[in-house]
Parts: structure tokens; sequence; C-alpha cells
């Protein structure tokens, strides 16, 4: 029989502590024991019409212990994340508005992952001070030409950034925390969303692109 058939949504997780959003910047308040580090490995591009064409960008996203303490990080199925675009000038500076903001949602049909255990369980990794944990995503946007109107979902030619908020946690706080208190002597569970570091890329226009398959 197959597992229950489910939707989640992450529309928005509350930034930790550790850091917090004023005027569409991330202002850090404490540093955060856990750094999220961005690579683009790939893109693919193609024209839908005259006017519209997509853009797939594959992301590495680097999980980093900067802490001097073992960090419990889950790395299962249902890493959500939000994703954020902003124009940067021919100048290198970024604008503070971001042009195109995604809250990502996800079906799946899996099998429900074993959380609430005596030790961590194979969908969490153990992060040794100053080790890593790296995954790889896909991201994608609409992109427009020069001469419409992008609306709220698309991006026009030029340099942009991107940066992530991914979820590492998704059941309740109340179990997250019950989690961290039983394994604290395998290392601190982590369970707040992490900010990415921005990372530029170049958007072509999508007349200059192939039709997509």
């Amino acid at each position: 029989m197959k597992s229950l058939f489910a939707l989640l949504i992450f529309l928005w997780l509350p930034l930790s502590s550790h850091a917090n959003v004023i005027g569409g910047q991330v202002k850090s308040q404490t540093p955060s024991p856990l750094v999220l580090r961005t690579k683009i490995l790939s893109r693919y591009s193609c024209r839908v019409n005259q006017n519209l064409g997509n853009l797939e960008l594959r992301v590495q996203l680097q999980f980093t212990n900067v802490s001097d303490q073992k960090l419990i990080l889950y790395k299962g199925h249902d890493l959500f994340y939000q994703t954020r675009f902003r124009r940067v000038a021919m100048s290198g500076a970024t604008s503070d508005a971001y042009e195109v903001t995604i809250l990502n949602s996800r079906y799946f049909d899996e099998q429900p992952e074993k959380i609430d255990q005596p030790t961590p369980g194979k969908v969490f990794v153990i992060l040794q001070p100053g080790a890593t944990f790296e995954t790889v995503m896909t991201v994608g946007v609409g992109v427009v030409g020069s001469n419409v109107n992008r609306g709220n979902h698309a991006l026009k030619e030029g340099e942009h950034s991107l940066q992530l908020i991914v979820s590492t946690w998704y059941k309740s706080k109340s179990l997250a925390q019950k989690m961290r208190q039983q394994w604290q002597r395998k290392g601190l569970l982590w369970f707040d969303p992490v900010v990415s570091t921005p990372v530029n890329f170049r958007v072509e226009n999508p007349e200059s692109q192939f039709t997509c398959r």
C-alpha cells in the first residue's frame, strides 16, 4: 500500500534568534554555528515563446559547522526552501528589493521517515567542528524579454543574485526540542532555517535561447 500522499508547504519558516530580515536584508544578531554557502553547478535555459523563457539552475548547497561543538543536521527528503532573486547593478551593487520571491511547496509519495528515535537515524548527519554536508537542488524561474512586463514571477536579462532560505526541520518545534535534549550527548540538533550567502549569475534574453523541448 502506498504511503499517505501529502502536501507540505514551506510558506515561511521564521528565522531564528540568530538572524532576521529588515528591509529585505538579512541582519545577523549573533553568529550562527551553521553556515550555508551555495554554488551554481550548471544551468539550463530555453524559450517557451518569443517573450517568455525558462531558466533552471542546478545549485550545490554546502552546510558547514563553524562552531566548536558537534551539530546534528537533518538531511532527509523534506528540505523545503524559499528562493529570492535580486538584480545586480553594473557597479556590482545589489538593489534593496528582491525582484522575485518563490515560496516553494512540494508533493511527495514517500515512506514516513523515522525521526523520534533514541539516537539520530539515517536521515541525520552529525557534523564535527569544521565539517561540511553537501546536497544538490534545482531552482527554476521564468525569464521575459526586454519589452515584456516581468510581473512578480520572472526576471529580465542581466546580472542577478540568488539567495536561499532553507529549512532544517519540518516537524513540530516541541519534537525538535525533545530530540535536542534526548540527543545532546551526540551533538546539538540544529532545527532553525539557514540563510545562504548570495551567489551571482547572468540571465539571458529568452529570444536568444533554443525552444524548450
